[in-house]
């Protein structure tokens, strides 16, 4: 799979693919490839630093109606990739791609 989206247009300035360090999306977007392993009812991925207090199974339960679950960050984002659960869809794999192959990023305007 890949870590980025193969016709992907925007990445900052100061980095380029291959770069260790300097931005982590490669980090982020690898994730995405959850969003397409539709032979399950639902998946979900966790950020390394969760740790389980108890049964998950509400969450996958959840997930599987067609809920999209997720988190808002400690710093005040409205989206944290850290937890996300949803029931999965190549359709949207294809859209993350699509997406990423038109949009560039404003800094100005910070929105893509």
């Amino acid at each position: 799979p890949w870590s980025l989206p193969p016709t992907m247009r925007w990445w900052p300035e100061d980095w380029w693919p291959g770069k260790a360090g300097g931005w982590c999306g490669p980090i982020d977007l690898i994730r995405l490839h959850a969003v397409g392993l539709d032979e399950y009812n639902a998946v979900a991925f966790y950020d390394q630093d969760v740790e389980f207090q108890g049964d998950m199974s509400a969450v996958l339960l959840c997930a599987s109606t067609g809920h999209f679950l997720s988190t808002s960050g400690g710093i005040g984002e409205p989206l944290n990739v850290g937890f996300f659960a949803l029931r999965p869809d190549r359709r949207l794999m294809r859209a993350t791609e699509l997406f990423s192959a038109n949009a560039t990023w404003n800094k100005r305007t910070n929105w893509a």
